[in-house]
C-alpha cells in the first residue's frame, strides 16, 4: 500500500482506501491522477484533526529503498549466461560420448579384426601339416 502524504501538515482531509487492482490510468491523465474501475470498492475516510503521533512514526519507518537495477541485470544475464554454457557443455559431452559409441559399434561391425595376418593359413601351410584334404572338410564341418 502508498500512502501519499501530501496532506499531512493539514487537517480535514479525505483518504481514500481501494485494492491497487481497482486503479485505472489512462494516458490522458495528468501525473498523480488516478481512477477507478469500480467506485462500489473505494472506501473514504475523512480525518478531522492530524494525528502527529501516527505521522511521525511513519515518517521514522519510512525506507526508501533504490536497487540497483543494472548490477541486478548483469547478475541475471550472468546466471543465463553461465547456465547456457553448461547446458553446451553437457550437449557436446553427450555428442563426443554418442560419436565414440558410434565408433565402437562400428568397430565391432567390421571385419578388420577378422582378416589378420596372424590368422590366416594358406595352402601350403595346410598341405604341410600332413592331413589329407577329407580330414580338413570334417574338421571344417
Amino acid at each position: 500500500m502508498v500512502i501519499y502524504m501530501a496532506g499531512n501538515k493539514v487537517n480535514n482531509i479525505d483518504v481514500v482506501y481501494t485494492p491497487w487492482q481497482n486503479l485505472k490510468k489512462t494516458p490522458s491523465m495528468d501525473v498523480g491522477q488516478v481512477g477507478f474501475h469500480n467506485n462500489k470498492s473505494v472506501r473514504t475516510v475523512r480525518v478531522e484533526k492530524r494525528i502527529n503521533e501516527v505521522v511521525n512514526r511513519l515518517n521514522r519507518t519510512k525506507v526508501e529503498r533504490k536497487p540497483d537495477l543494472k548490477a541486478e541485470r548483469e547478475a541475471v544475464n550472468a546466471a543465463e549466461r553461465a547456465e547456457r554454457k553448461q547446458l553446451l557443455r553437457d550437449k557436446k559431452r553427450r555428442e563426443e560420448m554418442e560419436r565414440l559409441e558410434k565408433e565402437r559399434q562400428a568397430e565391432v561391425r567390421s571385419y578388420k579384426n577378422l582378416m589378420v595376418a596372424d590368422k590366416m593359413t594358406s595352402n601350403k601351410e595346410i598341405a604341410s601339416t600332413q592331413k589329407s584334404l577329407q580330414e580338413l572338410e570334417e574338421d571344417f564341418m
